[in-house]
This record gives structure tokens, C-alpha cells and sequence, in this order.
């Protein structure tokens, strides 16, 4: 079966641009997330993506079909200008908070008081349960965000984006065996720096 984004690619390099407002409505949400958890920064991750689709749009006449996956070539791209944005700012990207903590309006009551008063029935979605998905998505980001780029950049790729090794072979002009390997330790690492945690649990 045919890749939809491969295909898209040929109709643009026919002159159909319509073609590639569809890439970018296809793609735009995994690729904010790809770059947002490999900086650790969602402010930079939307600015970095739309400067990926820039450069792809620059690109379409030299991309050449079937010669790697569509996703492979993207990816390659992001990846590159996020190494790029962590050369240029010269330390780690910051920790964030996610918009669940944000301080309530004067006068209302507490954001959490809030969500227990309209939260549905469904015990996956009462606020004690989304607090703690929250909490667990955080800390895990901030243990990601700890990894040398070397292990963070594939981790992400395989276990976030669902890359398979040989496309983030490919990404990262890696050998295969290199990659499975840096993955495999990145999730050793991963696993060691959340022990505090998960026995705190």
C-alpha cells in the first residue's frame, strides 16, 4: 500500500500545492509532539515544526520518492534543526509545567475544586486520576528531557513516535545495531532514573 504522504509529495512536485497544505494538516500534531519532548519545550517545538514544513516546501523538487519513507525524511529534518536549537541555546532545554497546574482566576475557587465539581462519572477521568497521569507524564518528560541527545533522540523516535529501528536508522544515519543498542540503553537509563518514583508510588 502506497504511503498518503509520499503520494501528496509526487502531486506537489506536479505543481499541486493544495497537496502540501494536506502534509501539513496530516502531520503537524506528531511532529509539535516530536520536537516538543525532545526539547523539552512546547513554546520552541510549534515555532521549530512550521520551520520543518518551510524546509520541506524548499525541498519538494529535490525529494525523491520511494528513496526513504516520507516520515524517515521529516524526522531527519526536525531532528536536525532541534540539535541545531540546543547548539545555538547552549544548555538544556527547561522544564515545563503542563497547563493543569495553572494558578485559578481571583476570587474563584481552586482548579482542583473546580475539575472534582464537574468531573465525570468514569473513574479514568476523575481529578485525582488525571492529576496523577499528569504527574507521571511529567516526571517521565523531565527524566527524557535528562538523557544525553545521543540516547534521548532515538528513545523518542522508537517509544514516543513508533519509528520503527529501521527508519530511525535511516533518520539518524545510524547503524541499525548502533541504534537498537542506544535505544536499548536510553530505556535502562529511563528506568533507573524513574526507580525513586516508582517505588514512592
Amino acid at each position: 500500500m502506497p504511503d498518503l504522504d509520499d503520494e501528496l509529495m509526487k502531486q506537489c512536485q506536479q505543481g499541486n500545492m493544495e497537496a502540501f497544505d494536506l502534509i501539513v494538516r496530516r502531520n503537524r500534531v506528531p511532529l509539535v509532539n516530536f520536537i516538543a519532548r525532545f526539547l523539552d519545550n512546547p513554546d520552541a517545538a510549534e515555532d521549530l515544526a512550521q520551520e520543518t514544513f518551510i524546509r520541506m516546501f524548499k525541498a519538494i523538487k529535490r525529494y525523491k520518492s520511494g528513496a526513504a519513507k516520507f516520515s524517515t525524511w521529516m524526522y531527519h529534518i526536525a531532528s536536525n534543526l532541534c540539535k541545531n536549537e540546543l547548539r545555538n541555546r547552549g544548555r538544556r532545554g527547561r522544564f515545563f509545567v503542563d497547563s493543569v497546574t495553572t494558578e485559578p482566576s481571583s476570587g474563584s475557587a481552586p482548579a482542583e475544586e473546580d475539575l472534582i465539581a464537574t468531573a465525570p462519572a468514569h473513574v479514568s477521568l476523575q481529578p485525582g486520576n488525571q492529576l496523577e497521569r499528569k504527574e507521571r507524564e511529567y516526571v517521565v518528560q523531565g527524566a527524557i528531557s535528562e538523557l544525553p541527545e545521543r540516547y534521548r533522540l532515538p528513545l523518542v523516535l522508537r517509544d514516543l513516535q513508533e519509528l520503527s529501528y529501521e527508519e530511525i536508522s535511516d533518520t539518524l544515519d545510524l547503524p541499525l545495531g548502533t541504534t537498537k543498542s542506544r535505544i536499548n540503553r536510553a530505556r535502562l537509563m529511563l528506568k533507573d532514573k524513574l526507580r525513586s518514583f516508582v517505588e514512592a508510588s
